[in-house]
């Protein structure tokens, strides 16, 4: 039987500062889902076609889907235009944010972070690219809204880490692995900066963690 060929998905990680170290905005997903049921995820969903088309529409500064055609350069695929897929991902992402919990974000405040793609053998794959959004606490907030998840909010990338560990919630891979790159890190200042490579992970195994920086090169 064929491999199933993974469908073009983002998910956003809405990161900022807490008490306790970084908070991430998280969803509970239902168990009646036929995709990560009763899982805990971050926001985001597939590429549907209308995205490919607000993506060529968004005034994006040519300056910054350079910057992305960069970030994603080192996923070593031959695609056919570098710079609509930068832009379709940065639309679905916005759509994905707006939809599932109200929040409108800016196109520069979406920061390429990683990229993982479903093992074969299972019925539904997804190529995910992970991007990251800093929110300021004094501002507007991600809220609930999505009814595949019974229950959205700001929760502890270390809490998240331990309740997993202790059995009460549960994490798929790239979810638990990214989780625990963002605690080693600590801060926002220290993940925004960081701007690690992005190869992409196709058989959740990560390589080591946190990642060294992208060097800057021409795209």
């Amino acid at each position: 039987m064929s491999s199933v060929v993974p469908r073009p998905a983002v998910s956003v990680i809405p990161l900022r500062d807490g008490p306790d170290g970084l908070e991430a905005f998280v969803q509970h997903r239902a168990t009646t889902m036929d995709f990560a049921a009763g899982v805990v995820v971050f926001p985001g969903g597939r590429c549907d076609p209308a995205d490919e088309a607000k993506g060529a529409q968004l005034p994006l500064p040519e300056s910054l889907v350079v910057e992305h055609v960069r970030r994603w350069s080192d996923l070593g695929r031959q695609v056919p235009d570098a710079a609509a897929a930068a832009r379709t991902r940065i639309a679905t992402g916005l759509r994905e944010l707006a939809e599932e919990t109200g929040h409108v974000a800016a196109p520069a405040d979406l920061h390429p972070w990683d990229c993982w793609v479903t093992p074969e053998g299972v019925p539904k794959r997804f190529d995910v690219a992970f991007f990251v959004l800093p929110v300021e606490r004094t501002g507007p907030q991600p809220r609930h809204l999505t009814s595949e998840a019974v229950d959205s909010r700001w929760e502890g990338v270390g809490s998240l880490l331990d309740d997993a560990l202790a059995g009460r919630l549960r994490l798929m891979t790239p979810t638990r692995v990214l989780l625990e790159e963002l605690r080693a890190l600590g801060t926002l200042e220290t993940v925004l900066a960081l701007q690690p490579v992005i190869t992409g992970v196709r058989d959740d195994r990560a390589g080591a963690r946190p990642r060294r920086r992208q060097v800057t090169r021409p795209v």
